[in-house]
C-alpha cells in the first residue's frame, strides 16, 4: 500500500465533499437562512428530489446541516426545516472565495448558455 492512499489530506477529503453535485448550491442556499424541503428545492433548481434528499442526507451524517421537525404545524404533516451548523456556516468562506475567483476569472460573455448556473440561486445573491 503506498503512503498516499494511507495518509489524510484535509484538501482531497473536503473536495471530495464539496465536488458533489449539489453541495454547494444547497450550502449556498442555506447562507441565507433555515428552509424547508420545497423551498430549498425551488432555490437549488433542477435537482430532483430524491437527489436533493440523499445530498441532505449526506450533509446531516457529515455534520454540516441540521434538520429540525416544525412543531408548529397542526392539522398537517410537520414538515423538515434544515439550517446550517457551525461548521456549515464557516462554508461561507469558501463560497466568498469561490465568488471572487469567479468574479475576476470568468467572464458574462464567456459563458455558454447551457452552463448559465440555475436562475433561483442567482436570486440569493441579490
Amino acid at each position: 500500500m503506498n503512503q498516499q492512499a494511507t495518509t489524510f489530506c484535509p484538501v482531497y477529503r473536503a473536495i471530495g465533499v464539496l465536488q458533489e453535485k449539489w453541495v454547494l448550491h444547497i450550502v449556498r442556499a442555506l447562507l441565507g437562512g433555515d428552509r424547508g424541503f420545497n423551498e430549498l428545492a425551488r432555490l437549488v433548481g433542477g435537482c430532483n428530489s430524491a437527489t436533493l434528499t440523499q445530498r441532505l442526507e449526506q450533509l446531516e451524517h457529515l455534520g454540516i446541516i441540521s434538520k429540525a421537525t416544525d412543531t408548529e404545524v397542526t392539522g398537517k404533516l410537520a414538515r423538515s426545516i434544515y439550517s446550517l451548523t457551525e461548521g456549515g456556516r464557516e462554508l461561507q468562506a469558501v463560497i466568498d472565495a469561490i465568488d471572487t475567483w469567479g468574479r475576476a476569472h470568468l467572464h458574462e460573455d464567456a459563458r455558454q448558455p447551457a452552463e448559465v448556473a440555475a436562475a433561483p440561486l442567482e436570486m440569493l445573491a441579490q
